[in-house]
Formats: structure tokens, C-alpha cells, sequence
């Protein structure tokens, strides 16, 4: 490599290197008015040695000390710490290396902070998201995962990181059309099962990271369970209305057809089908006004009119109306009322359809000689009427159920008892639209318990 002064000059200053050439100068002119003899080369190496130490102090001072504390920074910037300021405040080269590259740590702590805060916008997005992410490399390894993934899988997105997603998310299907999209590079959009912790069913899109050079795909989950239950209950609802109005409809036809052959000429007969007729017409008559109360009630058209009642007042209306029907079964109606109830706010009608509608339901499915009592008191910030009978109970199964529409435990019974299987839906519906709710307890064989709640 060819020396250059103007290179050398550059590294270390031009200060320095003509100081060094001073004292360099002055050196040699010593040597040459005392010319080193064998006599005083001793003297002249002791004379020689203030400049070696003074040129050394100058190497050191100005080269070697400022070098030191570059080197240092420079480390410290490696390992991360970009707070890290060299002092050096010279107006030499050396100088300007040093604000050179404490500018350069300065601009890239800034990159970095904006770097940082952009990485946390997008997990703080990624871990408020309703629907669940991952994201895996054209190796299927996966590169992030959110965590409602981490809950509906039941992974840990830090210890998953990196691994093959095979061995992450064991589930055929997905890791099925995961493959698909990776190789195909195409949009899917397919539906899982997934059985644990909990069953739930989940639409997945599939996108490929185009953008990206090295390929990859992004899962994107969304739980569409309550979805998929709402259908199959709008499914076995309008399967339930349509057997429900077809019974009625096919026996008043089938007893129409049997007057019109020729039945109306036997009075007794024909006085019978028609009673059968008569009945069959209320039945259906009953279903649909149902039919529309609910539908009203759910989509707000009937709103509440509220205004101070007494449940007692209501209770014992209530009983006076439904009173005929027990005493006909010999069953034993009792009513206790606590004392000092205060009024609520709520429509009196929809409460008296409530109460009606746990009564009547008591009465249908006890059997004569049984008893019924109706309560009414306070429950802490709440006022409760709870229907308590001896009937034939409700399966521990069919507990969660029996709110639905047109949810029936035992078919038969209720159409015998002239049930819609809509009464007790119609209760919850009209009770949720007051701020209260309903519960239910009961043993098969033994009776059930029906509170209603109403919020002071």
C-alpha cells in the first residue's frame, strides 16, 4: 500500500502530523550540531528522550486516546445501546468522525423508536381484533399468531413462532387448506370445526401474502358458531310452525271431506266433527296470535307501557281469572304475598300475560289433586313471582330449552293440554324487555319452579 501524507492527514490531523514533523526537525538539528560518538551517545539518548515521551503524549492526546473513545461508542451502538454520545469536540478530522457518527446513532435510535411504536400499533391491532390471525411463511412456518387463535386453539403464539404449523395447529382440515393456499397461491374461504376447549365452528379466509418476497399465506378466523345456531333454531322453528299449522289443517280437511261425503246427514256424527273442527280453528287461531305477540314483542313493535303497579293486585287478578281451571282439576291453589311491596314500572298487561302464562302452564301439567302456590316478595333490588306446582316436571336436558319457540318436552302432552309452545317464550321475551328475567328449577315427576324477575 503507497504511503500518502494527504491520506494520513485525513485519519489523524493535520495538526498533529505537523507537529510530529516539527519535532522531528528539531531532532535531527540536534543530531547534527552534537553528532552521536561513542563518548556521548549516552548523553544524547537521554537528550533524545524528552522528544520521544512528548512525541509519544501527542500520539496518544490527539490519535490514539480519541480512536479509543470511537472504537468504545461504536461497540456500545452494536450492542443496542444508541444513547451512547462520543465526546470529542475537536475541529479536526477526528472531530468530524465523531459527530459524523453520533449523527448517524441519533438518526438510527429515531428510526428505530419509529420502527418500535409501528411494530406495537400493529399488535395492539392484532390483539384488539375480534377475529382471529395466522400468519406462516412459504415453509409453513409461523411467522405470528393473535390471541384469539391462541384461545380458540388453545396454542401459545411466542412458543409456536418459527415452528411448522403442522406441528402447532393439529387439525386435518385446516392444515389441509392451508397447503392448498400455499401452493395454489389462491384465495379459500372454508369452514372448521373445532371440538376444544369448546365447540365452536369457524369460517377461515385464506390470502396469500402476494407483497411479500417470501410468499406466505394469512389466516384470518371468525367465529361464526352463534350464526350457524341461529340458523338451525330459524330452521327447526319454521319446521315447527309448519307441522304445527299442518296438524289442525289436516284434521279439519279430513273431517270437511267426511261431511261432504255424506256425514252431515248423521246429526250426532256431524254435530261432533264439528266440535272437533271448532277446537282445531281456536287452536290455530291461538298459535297464530301467538305467533304475532312474540314476533311483535322481539322486534320492538309493541313497546312497554310503564307506569306503577302492585303484583299482588296482579297476582290476584290473575288467580280470579285462572281460579275455575284449578278448582276443575281439584287442585289446591295457594297464593303468599310479602308485605309491603313496593310498585314497579311496568306495562300491566304484559305482567298479567306473564303471570297467566305460569299459571295456566302449572295447571296444564298437574295432576288432579295437586297443588300450586303462587309467591310474590322482594329480592334484593328486585321483585320476584315465583309459580311453584306438583306436576310431572322437565328432564334435567330439556332445562335450557323450554324458553325456546315452540319448544316441546313431550308433544303429545302439550297438544293434549292445548298448548302453542309458545307461552313461555313469550314470558322471557316480555320479562327481557323490562330489564328482568326467568328461572327455572324442577325434578321430573315431582313439579317444577318458574321466578319471574322485575327490576325496582
Amino acid at each position: 500500500m503507497k504511503f500518502s501524507t494527504a491520506k494520513l492527514a485525513r485519519t489523524i490531523g493535520w495538526r498533529p502530523i505537523v507537529s510530529y514533523f516539527l519535532l522531528i526537525f528539531v531532532f535531527f538539528a540536534l543530531l547534527k550540531l552534537y553528532p552521536v560518538t561513542r563518548e556521548n551517545a549516552f548523553g544524547v539518548a537521554l537528550l533524545s528522550l524528552p522528544f520521544a515521551v512528548l512525541l509519544a503524549w501527542i500520539m496518544l492526546k490527539r490519535v490514539i486516546f480519541p480512536l479509543n473513545l470511537i472504537a468504545e461508542a461504536a461497540q456500545e451502538m452494536a450492542r443496542g445501546n444508541l444513547e451512547k454520545e462520543i465526546k470529542i469536540y475537536t475541529n479536526d478530522e477526528i472531530g468530524d468522525l465523531a459527530r459524523s457518527i453520533n449523527l448517524l446513532a441519533s438518526r438510527l435510535k429515531h428510526t428505530v423508536e419509529d420502527i418500535t411504536d409501528e411494530k406495537n400499533r400493529m399488535h395492539a391491532i392484532l390483539n384488539s381484533m375480534a377475529d382471529g390471525v395466522v400468519a406462516v411463511d412459504s415453509a409453513g412456518r409461523v411467522l405470528l399468531v393473535n390471541p384469539v387463535v391462541e384461545r380458540a386453539l388453545g396454542i401459545s403464539g411466542q412458543a409456536s413462532r418459527g415452528k411448522e404449523i403442522v406441528e402447532v395447529v393439529r387439525h386435518y382440515d385446516f392444515e389441509k387448506y392451508l397447503k392448498e393456499a400455499l401452493v395454489n397461491q389462491l384465495d379459500l374461504r372454508r369452514e372448521i370445526q373445532v371440538l376444544t376447549p369448546d365447540p365452536k365452528i369457524y369460517s377461515v379466509h385464506f390470502t396469500p401474502l402476494k407483497g411479500s418476497d417470501r410468499g406466505g399465506v394469512v389466516a384470518l378466523f371468525r367465529d361464526v358458531t352463534e350464526k350457524r345456531q341461529l340458523e338451525q333454531l330459524r330452521n327447526e322453528f319454521i319446521a315447527n310452525v309448519s307441522h304445527e299449522l299442518r296438524t289442525p289443517m289436516t284434521s279439519i280437511k279430513g273431517f270437511l271431506e267426511t261431511l261432504l261425503d255424506g256425514a252431515l246427514d248423521d246429526r250426532d256424527a256431524a254435530e261432533h266433527f264439528l266440535k272437533i273442527m271448532s277446537a282445531e280453528t281456536e287452536r290455530l287461531t291461538r298459535l297464530i296470535d301467538d305467533l304475532f305477540a312474540l314476533s311483535n314483542i322481539e322486534n320492538r313493535k309493541v313497546l312497554p307501557k310503564k307506569e306503577p303497579i302492585l303484583l299482588e293486585d296482579v297476582v290476584e287478578k290473575v288467580v280470579s281469572i285462572l281460579g275455575q281451571s284449578a278448582s276443575d282439576k281439584d287442585i289446591e291453589l295457594t297464593t303468599s304475598m310479602a308485605e309491603d311491596l313496593p310498585r314497579v314500572m311496568a306495562d300491566e298487561d304484559m305482567i298479567t300475560r306473564v303471570i297467566i302464562n305460569l299459571l295456566d302452564n302449572a295447571i296444564k301439567y298437574t295432576h288432579t289433586g295437586g297443588r300450586i302456590s303462587v309467591e310474590a316478595g322482594r329480592d334484593g333490588e328486585r321483585i320476584f313471582v315465583r309459580v311453584t306446582d306438583t306436576g310431572i316436571g322437565i328432564p334435567e336436558e330439556s332445562l335450557s330449552r323450554v324458553f325456546e319457540r315452540l319448544y316441546r318436552v313431550d308433544r303429545a302432552r302439550s297438544r293434549e293440554c292445548g298448548g302453542t309452545g309458545l307461552g313461555l317464550a313469550i314470558v322471557k321475551h316480555i320479562l327481557e324487555v323490562h330489564g328482568g328475567s326467568i328461572e327455572v328449577t324442577s325434578s321430573l315427576g315431582r313439579g317444577s319452579t318458574f321466578t319471574a324477575y322485575l327490576p325496582l
